[in-house]
């Protein structure tokens, strides 16, 4: 997964629970993390980058405090995998079988 997109995610995880971005430094602070809070809330923000370990070991976070909250959505990692949905395209040979044709 590529580092915007890693970003936007995990920041799509912290607000939509609210998250707070304080203790979340904590927690990743606690699991190696070398980041300052401030940057943290600037890599949230998306006007800071993080290294793929910084990146990650934020994710490990969110993902810790999501499960122990019992919260579904998770924050991806580098490795993570993005796949994309696009509807199905069909072609002319294709016919509805709910049709009434």
């Amino acid at each position: 997964m590529d580092a915007v997109d890693q970003q936007a995610l995990t920041d799509a995880v912290i607000r939509e629970y609210r998250l707070d971005v304080a203790h979340l430094w904590l927690e990743f602070v606690g699991l190696g993390g070398d980041a300052s809070e401030q940057l943290i809330r600037d890599y949230c923000a998306g006007e800071a980058a993080l290294s793929p370990k910084e990146r990650d070991t934020l994710a490990q976070a969110v993902n810790e405090h999501c499960a122990t909250e019992g919260l579904l959505l998770r924050a991806p990692l580098s490795s993570s995998v993005l796949f994309l949905l696009q509807p199905k395209q069909h072609g002319p040979e294709w016919t509805d079988p709910y049709s009434s044709k």
